[in-house]
């Protein structure tokens, strides 16, 4: 990374060490305000400085936006806990394991990258062999899914990882039921036994949490395997607090490379490393970083992978367009995604069933526009 990268990420570091806020002018705030804002990352500066007792040392229109998002935080951060304690007496009596993942984990842990986030979806799993009951529960406590055509609703059945989105008309917030952390026929395929044998307890009784190192990989794998890697630095961010909290443990670091070999997701986990080392000072020790690296991409794979993720992982203001080789590089990893994603066949048969469903909603939507004229 270059040193004007370098100094464009700076910031980033305040979220830990908050005092080095005091140093910034108005246009340094002024900046970092709209870019931390659009990464979503404005709420887990705004607890920083807050909880440093330093809001009184920024710019006042500042604090009004710092105090402003961290009290949007604690309402979005509310409602995830009050859906959940709503889930826990859906599911009370079931008999299989009921497990948070990403921001409802680190919620239910009481883990420092849990405040100040803004959560828009509660993301649960549970065993494959139960997810019909689960859904079916869910269901009829008023959680209701989209209509979803034959094609759509066979892939959420057969091809994903997790049942379609669901809503509820009291709950703000959008359910994710899981089975997996990646699809069934997905060129990388986890075993989800192995998740569900390390299952660690939440704060909350009903509720279970992945093994710390499941954790880190699971954080690795929905940046480095979704679809849009833009604007998803927050991802990186949270990546960075979970190894600086987990690692703290004297047996993390040894048994991860391990774990990420038995998963099969030591190329994310390789990736992940790379950018946290050199964008946020991730101190990761060289006795970990050696194997995780030599596990992870080829040498001709990183030459590519790399400036393709640096390019669309750079953010940019809110007005800024992206740049051309990020628009080029969006777009082969989009590719990538999707020939990860399932075997060619299915691939083209999904890609062309929903270029027609998208060519349908169009004419559709124009008709209506003529109808109102």
């Amino acid at each position: 990374m270059g040193a004007a990268q370098a100094q464009s990420l700076s910031w980033l570091a305040a979220i830990r060490q908050p005092e080095q806020v005091q140093a910034w002018s108005l246009a340094d705030w002024e900046h970092v305000v709209r870019l931390s804002r659009r990464l979503r990352l404005l709420g887990r500066l705004a607890d920083s400085v807050i909880g440093a007792n330093l809001l009184g040392t920024v710019p006042v229109p500042v604090a009004s936006q710092l105090s402003a998002e961290l009290r949007f935080s604690r309402w979005r951060t509310q409602a995830l806990s009050w859906t959940l304690e709503r889930l826990s007496t859906t599911l009370a009596d079931v008999a299989y394991p009921l497990v948070l993942l990403k921001g409802c984990a680190y919620l239910g842990q009481s883990l420092d990258i849990a405040r100040g986030r803004l959560p828009s979806d509660v993301d649960i799993l549970v065993p494959q062999a139960h997810i019909a009951d689960a859904q079916q529960r869910l269901l009829a406590a008023g959680w209701e899914e989209p209509e979803l055509d034959e094609h759509d609703q066979r892939y959420y059945h057969q091809y994903s990882h997790e049942v379609p989105p669901m809503r509820h008309p009291v709950h703000s917030l959008e359910l994710d039921l899981h089975h997996n952390i990646l699809p069934p026929v997905a060129r990388t395929r986890v075993d989800a036994t192995l998740l569900l044998a390390r299952l660690q307890p939440s704060q909350w009784p009903a509720w279970q949490v992945l093994h710390p190192h499941d954790q880190v990989l699971h954080s690795a794998t929905h940046l480095f395997h979704d679809s849009e890697a833009r604007d998803r630095l927050r991802d990186l961010v949270d990546l960075d607090g979970l190894l600086r909290h987990f690692g703290q443990h004297s047996d993390f670091w040894s048994g991860l490379p391990e774990r990420a070999a038995e998963l099969g997701l030591a190329e994310p986990l390789a990736l992940a490393c790379h950018f946290l080392t050199r964008w946020l000072g991730t101190p990761i020790p060289e006795a970990a970083l050696r194997p995780i690296q030599a596990q992870g991409p080829s040498s001709w794979r990183r030459a590519w992978l790399h400036p393709l993720l640096e390019a669309v992982l750079t953010p940019t203001l809110p007005d800024a367009s992206p740049l051309r080789r990020q628009h080029l590089a969006s777009q082969v990893l989009l590719a990538r995604y999707h020939l990860a994603r399932m075997p060619l066949g299915m691939l083209v048969h999904h890609l062309w069933h929903k270029h027609r469903a998208a060519r349908r909603a169009a004419v559709e939507v124009a008709a209506t526009a003529k109808d109102q004229r």
